[in-house]
């Protein structure tokens, strides 16, 4: 057959191929993530026998199974920096051994008052993994009460107890948890600033491919001065403004619609455009350099950044980690409205806003150094 000779054709295939594994990539991050290192603070407020008997549980811990990397890494912190660390997103947990707790352990059946760890939660982090964290702290804390349970047990043989006492003595230790930066209702589960990040960069991408269409249709059929090649760069600039507040104001409506629990509506209107204009700008600046392969070139960093943008960095591969996570634009505004939603920001976001903003003013420095390429002449 003809179409068989056509080396195009066998292009076909071979680009298939290419194109699942690219989309399969996220199989790789999402498929069987494994849990290493999350971050957790150790905050020490006592001291004695049984304070040191949790030090060393927990550097037992500390060296994982078999070989394997530890579900968390413990660092020693004090109590009144916490807020501050949890606001810097530097932990999703802490272990907290409170003032007094080697004096009620060591009484505990004498008072009929179990002990107490605190497990302090980051929760407005990453939900699952404040959540990993808050089942591996409360399981260490279980398997800690129940050794000291069979040694409260051995002690009492023989000895009549009361219901209290019978209480303690199963459970010694007990965990209290408390919750910092809480996810709040109707928010998706947290879920809500990446759901309303992705709007901002793909209706940046389409508005933006849209208006290059047409400004190239403008370049290719006219013969135009620098000076009004450069007026025509400011139109597509402020189309790049109307785009992105109707990408801000558009995704805060509907949100509002389906019953999302936002701190502000403006706020997070503003802050979506703000967002969608510099990715925008982005956009721009690599059309306006590549051409048409710039949107194939996009919507690749989308597929591949949608695979790392709710997992926390440390359930994901080393890959992802090093040469993709860093490297998502769209992760930026996901972490900004993840600011506003649960850590009680204002418009600006700090690192998040500053690297949008980045984006922004390098996009658009490299969109108008575009000016620079060769001028076509008028269609004939």
């Amino acid at each position: 057959m003809i179409l068989f000779k056509e080396k195009l054709a066998w292009a076909a295939p071979i680009a298939v191929i290419l194109i699942i594994a690219l989309f399969s990539l996220n199989l790789f991050a999402q498929g069987n993530p494994q849990v290493k290192n999350l971050p957790v603070a150790l905050i020490v407020n006592d001291e004695g026998d049984h304070v040191d008997a949790v030090k060393l549980a927990i550097g037992q811990m500390s060296k994982g199974i078999d070989g394997k990397e530890p579900m968390l890494a413990f660092t020693n912190e004090k109590e009144a920096d916490i807020e501050d660390l949890f606001d810097d997103k530097k932990y999703y947990a802490a272990l907290v051994i409170p003032e007094g707790y080697n004096d009620r352990l060591q009484n505990a059946i004498t008072n009929n008052a179990a002990a107490t760890l605190k497990v302090y939660i980051n929760q407005g982090f990453n939900m699952t993994g404040a959540n990993y964290a808050k089942t591996a702290l409360n399981g260490f804390i279980t398997q800690l009460s129940n050794q000291y349970s069979k040694n409260f047990i051995a002690q009492m043989q023989g000895q009549q107890l009361d219901a209290n006492q019978a209480s303690v003595l199963v459970n010694p230790i007990v965990p209290e948890e408390k919750v910092f930066n809480a996810i709040t209702a109707s928010t998706a589960n947290g879920s809500a600033p990446t759901l309303m990040a992705v709007p901002a960069w793909v209706g940046a991408l389409i508005g933006g491919f849209i208006v290059f269409l047409a400004t190239s249709n403008i370049f290719k059929n006219q013969l135009l001065t620098r000076k009004q090649a450069v007026r025509l760069m400011g139109g597509q600039v402020l189309f790049g403004v109307i785009i992105a507040l109707f990408s801000g104001f558009t995704v805060a409506t509907l949100a509002q619609m389906a019953g999302i629990n936002m701190p502000s509506y403006f706020l997070v209107a503003f802050f979506v455009s703000f967002a969608a204009f510099c990715f925008y700008l982005l956009v721009s600046a690599i059309t306006a350099w590549i051409g048409k392969p710039a949107i194939t070139l996009f919507m690749v960093v989308m597929l591949l950044g949608m695979g790392v943008l709710m997992t926390p960095q440390e359930m994901l591969p080393s890959f992802f980690v090093d040469f993709i996570r860093p490297w998502v634009p769209l992760r930026f505004a996901s972490e900004g409205l993840r600011e506003i939603f649960y850590f009680g920001s204002g418009f600006y976001t700090g690192g998040s806003f500053n690297t949008i903003l980045g984006i922004g003013i390098g996009g658009l420095v490299i969109y108008l150094l575009s000016i620079f390429k060769p001028v076509r002449g008028q269609k004939n």
